[in-house]
């Protein structure tokens, strides 16, 4: 299991509290961050955390190709998030931001 969607949202969660903006846009399988109606029974539910966030001001995007190859698609994702793109959400997170993590494999 993959858990890296779950280190970016404790992530957020850390710098939120500190009083920061956050973005997070999600790429590969972390499309799955954004979908509705998560419920795992062995581990966190990152869908119910990131509605948790989004009244924090937390900002989401996911990259529509990779959400396309995943079978994610529009109305799918959880009211407050986005479904986008590189060339214009991504590219306007890294503009606005001081800082920018990274989590790849």
């Amino acid at each position: 299991m993959n858990m890296d969607t779950n280190t970016a949202v404790k992530l957020a969660r850390a710098a939120l509290e500190k009083g920061y903006h956050v973005g997070i846009f999600g790429y590969g399988e972390g499309v799955t961050l954004i979908k509705e109606g998560q419920d795992p029974k062995r581990f966190q539910n990152v869908g119910q955390e990131v509605q948790d966030l989004l009244e924090k001001g937390l900002e989401v995007v996911v990259c529509e190709t990779c959400s396309q190859a995943r079978g994610l698609v529009r109305g799918e994702e959880i009211k407050g998030t986005q479904i986008g793109s590189l060339t214009n959400n991504l590219s306007r997170f890294v503009a606005k931001s001081d800082r920018m993590v990274t989590i790849a494999r």
